[in-house]
């Protein structure tokens, strides 16, 4: 090859390779539309389908009851949110764990209080830009990754 055309496929190179690392993608929604009820596993285990998300429950069991096996054979509730916050929480608990997804873990963002003698039938819901908690049918609560914003009895 010429001299000219090593010149030209460097520029086009470099080029290219320039443009691929601006790439960004906005207005991305992490949201799912509906909350994933999973039940704990004998073995502390949480699994929401083979291409989703799977963790140990015993942290939260531990932090919620003081007893890293108290989940097992329960289930849980877990609702990503249109900011892409993991929101937790179940049956008997007073909280709803918000968390962040960081690579290979998800980090406690915030913890809020929702109901101190514990939940009893608990559901989530999407509708941005809050999370809606439903605890059967005596009230229902907008969240924010940092705390209850609303409050609207049934």
């Amino acid at each position: 090859m010429n001299r000219i055309a090593h010149i030209f496929l460097g520029i086009t190179s470099v080029t290219l390779l320039a443009s691929c690392s601006s790439l960004t993608i906005e207005n991305v929604q992490y949201d799912w539309p509906v909350e994933s009820v999973l039940t704990v596993t004998g073995d502390n285990m949480v699994a929401d389908g083979p291409h989703a998300v799977t963790f140990s429950a015993a942290g939260i069991a531990n932090e919620e009851f003081q007893d890293s096996t108290a989940l097992r054979g329960k289930q849980i509730r877990l609702l990503r949110s249109f900011e892409g916050f993991y929101f937790l929480t179940g049956p008997q608990f007073k909280n709803v764990y918000v968390f962040t997804a960081k690579p290979g873990k998800l980090t406690l963002k915030s913890k809020i209080e929702v109901a101190p003698n514990g939940l009893n039938n608990p559901a989530m819901n999407q509708r941005p830009p809050y999370v809606e908690l439903l605890d059967g049918t005596s009230w229902i609560r907008k969240l924010t990754s940092d705390e209850v914003v609303k409050e609207e009895k049934q």
